[in-house]
C-alpha cells in the first residue's frame, strides 16, 4: 500500500510539471529582451554668452518606424556648456539597429554677445541624424553637441543659427 501511495504521489508530481523543491530562479531585472530607456540631450559649446532656445519638435524613428516622443516646453540655454539639456527619453527596442532623430527649435530665440541681446532666427534647417543603436545602447543616451561659435551666422542686425554639431553617446 505504501508503494502505491508513493507511486501515485510521484506520478502526480510529474504530471503537474515540477516537484516542490524544484524552484525556478527569479527573472533578472535587466532582462535581455526588454527595451532600454534612452535619453536625448542637447549641449551647446563654444558660445560667448547665453543662447536661449526652445525645442519645438522632435521626430524619432527606429529602423524607419516612427516612435512617439514628448518634449518639454522649457527654455534651454545652449550658452551654458556645463549642462547637456534633456530633450526627451524613449524606449529603444532590443532589436533596433538605426535611430533617426530630427530636432526642430522654435523659430525665434535670444543670443547675448558682448552684453547685448539680439533676436536669434532659428527657422533654418533642423538638426537631423541617423545614429547607430548599438552605440546609443552602450551609454543609454545620445547627446547632440552644437558648436555655437560655428553655428551662428550674422547678417547685418540679424543672427541666424545653422546648426553645426557632432553626436556623442
Amino acid at each position: 500500500m505504501k508503494k502505491s501511495i508513493g507511486l501515485a504521489l510521484a506520478l502526480t508530481i510529474i504530471a503537474c510539471g515540477k516537484a516542490p523543491d524544484d524552484e525556478t530562479p527569479p527573472l533578472d531585472p535587466v532582462e535581455e529582451n526588454t527595451a532600454q530607456t534612452v535619453a536625448v540631450r542637447v549641449l551647446g559649446v563654444r558660445a560667448s554668452g547665453p543662447v536661449r532656445v526652445q525645442v519645438a519638435a522632435l521626430e524619432l524613428t527606429v529602423d524607419g518606424n516612427a516612435l512617439p516622443s514628448r518634449i518639454g516646453g522649457s527654455e534651454i540655454d545652449l550658452g551654458n556648456d556645463q549642462n547637456a539639456w534633456a530633450v526627451t527619453t524613449f524606449d529603444l527596442p532590443v532589436d533596433a539597429r538605426k535611430v533617426g532623430l530630427r530636432l526642430k527649435f522654435q523659430s525665434e530665440g535670444i543670443v547675448e554677445r558682448n552684453g547685448k541681446s539680439q533676436l536669434l532666427d532659428l527657422s533654418g534647417p533642423p538638426v537631423s541624424l541617423i545614429a547607430d543603436a548599438a552605440q546609443i545602447r552602450k551609454r543609454g543616451k545620445v547627446v547632440l553637441e552644437i558648436d555655437i561659435a560655428r553655428s551662428l551666422v550674422d547678417r547685418g542686425e540679424q543672427v541666424f543659427m545653422l546648426p553645426e554639431f557632432i553626436v556623442r553617446y
